[in-house]
This record gives structure tokens, sequence and C-alpha cells, in this order.
């Protein structure tokens, strides 16, 4: 009886460890999607893992005045026609090497129809941050966003 036991947890425990190291040697997906609610000033879970970054929350803004950098750095201010959305991202990467990410919100209406979208790309090496997309938009089709389908895209840089 004794050796019975112990034969048979031996077998488990080999069949724990083959299952281990087959997770362990599945490739890691590059790309995520999700689409969800268009709420501002909410924390929404993503848990998104692609490649080692992992992007756990996004919040959507609308901050006053805010431009772009790279509109900022061209000279370029809002009018008053347009607004900027703004999504807030919480982002890791426990490796050292540098992985780009890339970030696409659609912004979508209530049939799913694309209104607009906002890309940026960030590199993370080994490190957490926080990651803003800034998205000049115009201010009349703000209330026609219904749903942001978020697309992410790692790539070792």
């Amino acid at each position: 009886m004794r050796k019975a036991t112990i034969f048979g947890t031996a077998v488990l425990l080999a069949l724990a460890v083959s299952l281990a190291s087959a997770r362990a040697e599945e490739p890691r997906s590059l790309r995520f999607e999700k689409t969800i609610n268009y709420k501002l000033d909410k924390l929404i879970d993503l848990n998104a893992t692609v490649g080692p970054v992992h992007i756990a929350k996004v919040e959507l803004s609308q901050p006053s005045g805010a431009a772009s950098l790279a509109d900022r750095l061209r000279g370029a201010t809002l009018s008053e026609t347009e607004s900027v959305v703004r999504a807030t991202f919480d982002a890791e990467n426990p490796e050292e090497d540098e992985w780009v990410v890339t970030f696409t919100l659609d912004f979508l209406d209530s049939r799913g129809k694309l209104i607009d979208r906002a890309v940026g790309k960030e590199g993370l090496e080994g490190e957490s941050k926080v990651v803003k997309v800034d998205h000049a938009i115009l201010t009349y089709v703000l209330p026609s966003i219904d749903r942001v389908e978020i697309k992410l895209e790692a790539r070792l840089d």
C-alpha cells in the first residue's frame, strides 16, 4: 500500500513538472484585442500580455487644453472645435530587452462603425511606466463614441 502511494505521488509530481515546462515553452502572443465601453475617468481592467509586456489597466479621459507633444512641437494648438482624448495605460516589462508596444484605439459608434483612430508607440526596457496616448478629435463626434476597440502589438526592438 505504501509503495502504491509513493508511486502515485511520483507520477503526479512528474506530470506537474511536464505541464509546467510545456506552459513555459508556449509561445507568447504578440497581439491583444479588447473592446471596452467608452467611459471617462474610470480604471478598466485589460489584463493584457503582449510579448513579456503586461498592461494591467487603461483609463480614458479628456484633459482640458492638452495637445499632443508632436502637435506642440509643430506649433499646432487645439482649435475650439477639437478636444483631446487620452488613454493612460499601466504597463510593465520585467525583461531587460527593450520591447516596443503599439497602442491602437478605434473609437466606435453604437453600431460598431469607426469614428476615429489613435495610435501611439512606447518602448519598455525592464521597467514599469504609465503610457499616455493623446489624440486630438473633433468635439462634435465625442457624444457618438460608444465603445473603444483597443489593439496592442509588441515587437522586440
